[in-house]
């Protein structure tokens, strides 16, 4: 029986059954809550995947921007900015040679080569197809096949066998491109006697000739292998400067060589049992013999030939301008004339007498009898072709540029196949119906054919000739607006022959280089030659890394082969002298401060150089302090204030200056250079020989500056610049206190020096009793001053610039 408290508490709990539905319901919603907040979480988290994914997708389907025309519309270059390289291939096809331009629009050094691609396709425009073609374009054609790191601009020429040669030159220079240009389209010289044969050998000094019968079929196969190692060998020798490359025509006798090299010296024959482009070619590399070479303006090439010759001994540098329109040049003739006596020196070559005196003729018809042949091509082209004469009175002289130097590195000994594999590659499969490809290896004969152009355009000997004589003249135009080489005055002009056939006995090793003044002008700043400061910036360089010696022409001397020849026999026999370089800083070091009057004052030490150092610092009459330093030299900004800031307290010492000398730009005699930076040394006035450097180990502050400055003064200067140094305390809040005690210190000093002053004479009173010759003017001097300098800083209480004119005036008298 239940109690009734349990009745009761049975009583107040729910009923199971009523309250069920309810609690379904609630369970039912909680459960969708749950769920709508799942399914929420997963929608966000799949819009946020989806977008992302979107995104992904939009970033790797981005094209570049719209293509653009990067040559101007007017011009004789074709265009093809959008890089469709099978229409580049196309076109090159059907031309004897092609000239191709792989190009970036946002490359400087594109930009920069635009017009004097454009001035080079002007140049050749009747022979020549000039294309360029844009070849970063994304997803452009070009851009697939030519996969790698690319150097831009490439310049590539296509001869007959569309095997890209690469223009190794220096892309912004017109005249340049316009020489490799002509050697593409003729790489091998015809030769119809020995005589022609003898002016070539005279010219070039290195020469290949083959005998050709074209007769018979293997007369033809020598003259293929021939002009393939010709167009080959462009690839060193760009402008075939080096190496000229000829067949001959007349029989040969049963002990010639079918092949041969002719040196300046003597002549090789090719023995080799089995010959084609490469072994010729690489025979020629291996066996070529110069007496002199120019320098390539390309940087990693340029650096290699001069380290190299740098490190095998003297060299004697020529740096002049280069004409590539001409195919003589007067300055580097003579530089040739003058190596080949020195090499010719002890034994004597038959070849180096004829080519000797074949350049003395030359250099002199070309001073003599050039300007006579350009005043008649000058009428000749005039009257014939008005617009091209225009076009050379107006041409802008964009093909010197001076300071854009060196800036196409592109290494010439290391051949980049992947560009020729890769047109071979695509030529297969783009040009299955042309009767030619862009492959090297796998043609016949057939198919190095080169496509039929129509008939009309071929001429009658007589008028190709002529052609040939109006685009001599025009190059000679063109020549004359590039670079003019004027006639040297004949007091420059000696006889040195003899005394270099003595000197070079010495059997001592030069190399000789020649580099172009145009694409070379920080190369000779190193050399402290600033190439703008010479006649006709030419400079010669004789530089010994072994002594580490560089001597140079003087600037008023005109460069001819005697003068030259005088600075080498002075180098041999030991008395040319060290040259110095020398450059002006336009900076100006200073320090501007906050006076005591109402304006600002400035303090200025000037800039030595190597002319201006030894007046500067070596009269006897003034202290001066010189601070040795380098741009490169971080800690060397930290000793320029130091030394501003004691030169501005010592800026009222009359005969004590500041000076600072840049190092790395200038030269000094042996026994003042210095070797480590920052240096400051002080040459104190009358006593220039005891000069002291501040100790390297003592920590450089405005204190110990001022007082090693201090302790290498004359009394009557260190009192000076003592009263200098008080002027620090002129900002301070307790001026007059701080003041006081630094005079004080001076006016004790002043007081114990007149002391000594006073004990010196009363010996020298005595002295004079016994030697009448004794003199005591010196110390009677200096005890005036000593007192007149006590008494004024008796009376001193402020250090205005009326009580520092006061110091002046009695350190005047």
């Amino acid at each position: 029986m239940k109690t009734v408290v349990e009745e009761e508490a049975i009583k107040e709990q729910p009923d199971e059954a009523t309250h069920q539905p309810f609690n379904r319901y609630k369970q039912l919603k909680m459960f969708v809550r749950r769920l709508g907040k799942e399914l929420l979480f997963a929608l966000i988290v799949t819009c946020t995947t989806y977008a992302t994914i979107i995104n992904i997708q939009n970033d790797y389907d981005i094209k570049g921007p719209k293509p653009k025309p990067f040559f101007r519309a007017n011009s004789c270059v074709e265009d093809f900015y959008t890089g469709n390289l099978k229409a580049v291939l196309e076109k090159a096809t059907l031309a004897d040679v092609a000239v191709v331009m792989f190009y970036a629009p946002w490359d400087a050094d594109s930009i920069d080569s635009q017009e004097a691609f454009i001035e080079a396709c002007e140049n050749n425009i009747d022979e020549v197809y000039f294309a360029a073609i844009n070849c970063w374009q994304p997803e452009s054609i070009c851009s697939k096949v030519l996969k790698g790191n690319k150097v831009y601009p490439m310049i590539v020429a296509y001869d007959y066998t569309k095997v890209g040669i690469y223009y190794s030159g220096p892309p912004n220079d017109a005249a340049y491109i316009t020489r490799f240009v002509d050697t593409m389209k003729r790489p091998v010289k015809l030769l119809n006697s020995k005589l022609d044969l003898l002016k070539v050998h005279q010219q070039y000094h290195n020469v290949l000739v083959a005998s050709v019968d074209f007769k018979i079929t293997q007369g033809w196969d020598i003259y293929k292998i021939v002009l393939d190692a010709a167009i080959n060998h462009l690839k060193a020798d760009p402008l075939q400067t080096y190496v000229k490359w000829c067949v001959a025509t007349w029989p040969l006798s049963s002990k010639e060589p079918l092949i041969k090299l002719l040196l300046w010296n003597h002549t090789l024959a090719f023995n080799e049992s089995f010959v084609n482009h490469e072994t010729l070619g690489k025979w020629v590399i291996e066996e070529t013999r110069l007496t002199t070479r120019w320098v390539p303006s390309i940087a990693r090439s340029r650096s290699l030939i001069l380290d190299n010759s740098f490190k095998s001994g003297p060299t004697m540098l020529l740096f002049t301008p280069h004409n590539p329109y001409l195919n003589f040049n007067p300055i580097y003739s003579m530089f040739q004339l003058l190596s080949i006596e020195y090499f010719n020196c002890q034994t004597v070559s038959i070849p180096a007498k004829y080519i000797a005196k074949y350049l003395i003729k030359e250099i002199k018809s070309f001073y003599n009898e050039r300007p006579k042949y350009v005043k008649q091509c000058h009428e000749i082209i005039m009257n014939k072709y008005p617009d091209k004469m225009a076009g050379i009175l107006k041409k802008h002289n964009a093909t010197i540029k001076v300071e854009n130097q060196d800036n196409f590195d592109l290494d010439t000994n290391v051949e980049m196949n992947y560009l020729n594999k890769a047109l071979c590659k695509m030529s297969k499969s783009i040009f299955f119906d042309h009767k030619i490809s862009y492959c090297s290896n796998d043609l016949d004969k057939s198919s190095k054919k080169i496509a039929k152009i129509n008939l009309s355009n071929h001429v009658s000997t007589e008028q190709f000739i002529e052609q040939l004589k109006e685009t001599e003249c025009y190059r000679n135009l063109l020549a004359n607006k590039y670079f003019r080489f004027s006639k040297p005055d004949e007091a420059f002009i000696f006889n040195t022959t003899d005394a270099l056939k003595t000197a070079c006995l010495a059997n001592k090793s030069m190399t000789f280089l020649a580099l172009d003044s145009n694409h070379h002008y920080h190369t000779a700043k190193v050399f402290g030659i600033n190439l703008n400061h010479y006649r006709e910036r030419t400079a010669v360089v004789i530089y010994d890394m072994k002594s580490e010696m560089v001597h140079t022409l003087p600037k008023s001397s005109h460069v001819t082969k005697d003068t030259m020849t005088k600075l080498l026999i002075d180098f041999l026999e030991n008395r040319a002298k060290r040259h110095l370089r020398s450059s002006a800083d336009l900076d100006i070091n200073f320090h501007l401060y906050q006076g005591k009057g109402k304006g600002k004052e400035t303090v200025y030490i000037e800039t030595l150089n190597s002319n201006t150092f030894n007046d500067a610092v070596f009269n006897n009459t003034d202290n001066v302090v010189v601070y040795f330093y380098t741009p490169f030299c971080a800690y060397c900004q930290v000793v320029a204030h130091v030394l501003l800031s004691v030169a501005r307290l010592m800026r009222n010492v009359k005969d004590l200056k500041f000076f600072r000398f840049n190092a790395s730009n200038n030269d000094l005699s042996w026994h003042l250079t210095v070797q480590t930076y920052p240096s400051i040394i002080i040459f104190p006035a009358k006593k220039k020989a005891e000069s002291y450097v501040f100790p390297y180990n003592t920590e450089l502050t405005s204190n110990n500056l001022s007082q090693f400055i201090l302790s290498n003064l004359l009394l009557e200067t260190r009192l000076q610049a003592m009263v200098g140094l008080c002027t620090v305390w002129d900002s301070s809040e307790d001026y007059n206190k701080q003041l006081h005690y630094c005079l004080r210190d001076i006016k004790l000093d002043c007081d114990a020096n007149i002391s000594k002053s006073l004990q010196s004479y009363r010996r020298g009173l005595v002295y004079r009793e016994k030697n009448k010759n004794v003199t005591l003017t010196p110390i009677f001097n200096r005890l005036r001053y000593l007192k007149a300098f006590s008494l004024i800083l008796d009376v001193t209480h402020k250090l205005n610039s009326k009580s520092m004119q006061k110091f002046t005036e009695i350190y005047n008298f």
